[in-house]
């Protein structure tokens, strides 16, 4: 395998070298997309994405829907020290930006939704949490890596399939809800196995990890399944191992330092865990990736790196279709990423992919690839993928004289000493130029810059020699600011908004999309059409202006009736037809718009159920639907109702097609699966449909929250 790694490198050395050194001049010039970066300099999100724009611009950039090239610029803003993101939020709002990735965990995400969503960008980040985009109020968010729910699904199937465990323990080693979403989402997939968890514990101080063993080891189950506290992760391990259980210890944060660190490297090896993208992965587009990135940077990447490097890609494919970025980036597909392709089009909600790894730790605590998913599907360990050119940074020369380094990701080079004047090209991290002059007080350095004397400020370089040895050089006189814009001399139609009436939409009743649209341009438009195809029925719905006057809006709705249920995102176009002429303006006619179709909630009420008490979500005492049975530690279904788990919905987001007896079939769910969150679907023993949530779990009560659907 070292043979092999080395050609490969040396192909990636000499090969790809020389595309850099030819791409490098196309890169500098022409238009700019920049994207911004959530993370520090040389963070996970900062390097991945830096990594794949080095590469799209050695290769001339990316090309736009009308053919024009466009090198990519980064702008990374660091997190502040303790980890907040807001300062950074307002400064890449002032940049220009057409997309952001980031921020890297869900607590942030979850912290700083209003913020996120004034950018007014797509968001592409690499969180996990399953909750992050159904609560994405801005439908902003699209996420790079599989979230915790199929993170959990393949984990399970593996231990099932593979290692044929038939008797798990579950531990919760926190109350965060991180921890809970991602548990309930590896229970419900081992209910798909047939795999009931022998015992649901959790851990809310350190003091309980003592009493979490003993129980354990009276069950002596096969395996135990732990999420949360990574500290708390490793205490549990070495206390089970010390008490002499042998069993299957899986974990999803096996790669966390704060475990590492907590666990001897003589219990490392047989460890379970999964990851969105593994190091060791053998597929050749994974070995290409790796080789580049520690060429690049020096050192190993890991699953955020692998995610932000495929986020760059989908721009990059978005980016090249005609329309609006957003709807570009949720209408792709096929995009080959290294962690497998990458499939926005197939998934709703803006997921882009849901491939897993399950790995296992060997003796030295590298994660070993055992299976790969997509979703519900096996995959082949070394899938190939069409092989992708890796940049590799040319050789940096021995400096002479007064040498700049240039250290950002890309440093605008400036027609004088101040942000007031003119960019006149940048400059990448890593090159060199030499000094050829500077301002009286040294704040800025000059240099030849294609043929023309170009300022850098010399708190950003990292500076070679004495520049007290350099000639001063009078700045040039401060430009005058352009003058505003006017209006293009052509029309410009723009969908500033669009609303549904009534909200959420009712099954097989009428309702309208009332679509403002305006035209931004000087010219009038003349008649065009506004129109959609509406999910799930695909029912078709138009209407027309008779045109529009240089900055006149206009009212059109669009009317339709759907008959299934379900949330869904469209994307509704003005101009359909292509009528008005303007120009190279086409690209603002398109706007998305998300809704969701229900039947209405007849019923919604909170009861606390203490030991024997039932739920009637009809409250017609004629009988009840379930029953709180803490003599059996399980909710039970009475009569002819039915119950069952629907994972990754809100009382807000599920919806009466989901409640249907192929998922919700089960006349019983154990405590341990009655996570506060969870969502129940019920089929009434009157014939109805209705979905419960988890509010609680005090002592031996249940608290819950139930609604009921018009039947």
């Amino acid at each position: 395998m070292g043979g092999r790694y080395a050609r490969l490198g040396l192909i990636v050395g000499l090969g790809l070298f020389l595309v850099l050194l030819m791409g490098s001049v196309a890169a500098q010039n022409g238009p700019v997309f920049r994207v911004g970066i959530l993370d520090s300099e040389r963070g996970p999100i900062a390097d991945g994405a830096r990594m794949a724009v080095e590469e799209i611009n050695s290769a001339g950039g990316v090309r736009g829907a009308d053919g024009t090239f466009f090198r990519l610029e980064l702008v990374i803003q660091p997190p502040d020290g303790d980890g907040g993101i807001e300062a950074a939020l307002n400064a890449l709002a002032q940049a220009s930006i057409i997309a952001m990735i980031g921020p890297q965990t869900n607590q942030q995400v979850l912290d700083h939704a209003t913020s996120l969503a004034a950018l007014n960008v797509p968001i592409l980040m690499p969180a996990t949490g399953d909750t992050l985009l159904v609560e994405d109020a801005s439908n902003r968010l699209f996420r790079t890596r599989a979230a915790e729910i199929h993170q959990g699904r393949a984990l399970a199937y593996y231990l099932a399939d593979d290692l044929q465990i038939q008797q798990i323990a579950t531990v919760q080693l926190d109350t965060q809800l991180d921890s809970t979403a991602s548990m309930v989402g590896f229970t419900i997939s081992a209910a798909e196995r047939g795999i009931v968890p022998a015992a649901a514990l959790q851990v809310e101080t350190d003091a309980d990890i003592a009493d979490i063993v003993a129980r354990l080891g009276a069950l002596e189950p096969q395996s135990v399944v732990a999420y949360g506290s990574p500290a708390r992760a490793a205490a549990l391990l070495v206390q089970l191992r010390a008490e002499g259980w042998d069993g299957i210890f899986a974990y999803n944060q096996i790669s966390d330092p704060m475990f590492l660190q907590g666990v001897p490297g003589g219990l490392l090896n047989g460890l379970f865990s999964t990851t969105t993208w593994a190091f060791t992965a053998e597929d050749e587009l994974s070995l290409r990736f790796r080789e580049g990135f520690i060429q690049l940077y020096g050192r190993i990447p890991g699953p955020v790196e692998a995610a932000s490097y495929d986020a760059v890609q989908l721009l990059a494919a978005a980016i090249n279709q005609p329309g609006e970025l957003q709807a570009n980036l949720s209408r792709i597909d096929n995009v080959l990423g290294v962690q497998g392709t990458l499939h926005p089009a197939r998934f709703s909600n803006r997921e882009t992919t849901n491939a897993v790894a399950v790995v296992e730790l060997n003796a030295f605590g590298v994660p070993q690839v055992r299976a790969r998913y997509e979703g519900t599907t096996r995959l082949d360990l070394n899938q190939p993928a069409a092989p992708t050119a890796i940049p590799t940074l040319a050789p940096t020369p021995t400096p002479e004289g007064v040498v700049i380094t240039i250290k950002q990701a890309r440093q605008n080079v400036r027609s004088g000493p101040s942000t007031a004047y003119d960019i006149l090209g940048q400059l990448s991290q890593g090159e060199q130029a030499r000094v050829i002059g500077a301002t009286v007080d040294l704040t800025w350095v000059v240099i030849d810059f294609r043929g023309l004397q170009g300022w850098l400020a010399t708190y950003l370089l990292d500076v070679f020699g004495d520049l007290n040895t350099v000639p001063i050089i009078t700045p040039p006189p401060t430009p005058t600011p352009p003058p505003t814009p006017t209006a293009p001399p052509q029309p410009d139609i723009v969908i500033d908004s669009a609303a549904v009436t009534p909200n959420p939409i009712i099954v097989g009743q009428p309702f309208i999309i009332t679509v403002t649209v305006r035209n931004a341009g000087g010219v009038a438009t003349g008649p065009l059409a506004v129109a959609s195809t509406l999910p799930p029925n695909n029912v078709y719905a138009s209407g027309t202006l008779l045109g529009l006057g240089p900055g006149q809006s206009a009212l059109v709705n669009l009317n339709a009736t759907l008959s299934n249920t379900g949330c869904y995102s469209v994307v509704i176009v003005a101009d359909l037809n292509n009528e008005v002429n303007e120009g190279a303006g086409e690209g603002n006619n398109f706007f998305t718009l998300n809704y969701c179709v229900n039947k209405p909630i007849v019923r919604q009420a909170t009861q606390i159920l203490n030991p024997g008490d039932t739920i009637d979500l009809e409250g017609n005492a004629v009988q009840g639907d379930l029953n709180w049975n803490t003599n059996a530690l399980q909710l039970d279904a009475l009569f002819n109702a039915r119950i069952g788990i629907i994972p990754t919905v809100t009382l807000d987001t599920v919806h009466y097609d989901l409640i249907n007896p192929n998922t919700v079939n089960q006349t019983s769910i154990s405590r341990g699966s009655l996570l506060p969150g969870t969502i129940l679907g019920v089929l009434t023993a009157d014939g109805n449909r209705g979905a419960v949530r988890i509010d609680g779990l005090p002592g031996n009560q249940l608290q819950v929250t139930f609604i009921l659907y018009q039947n």
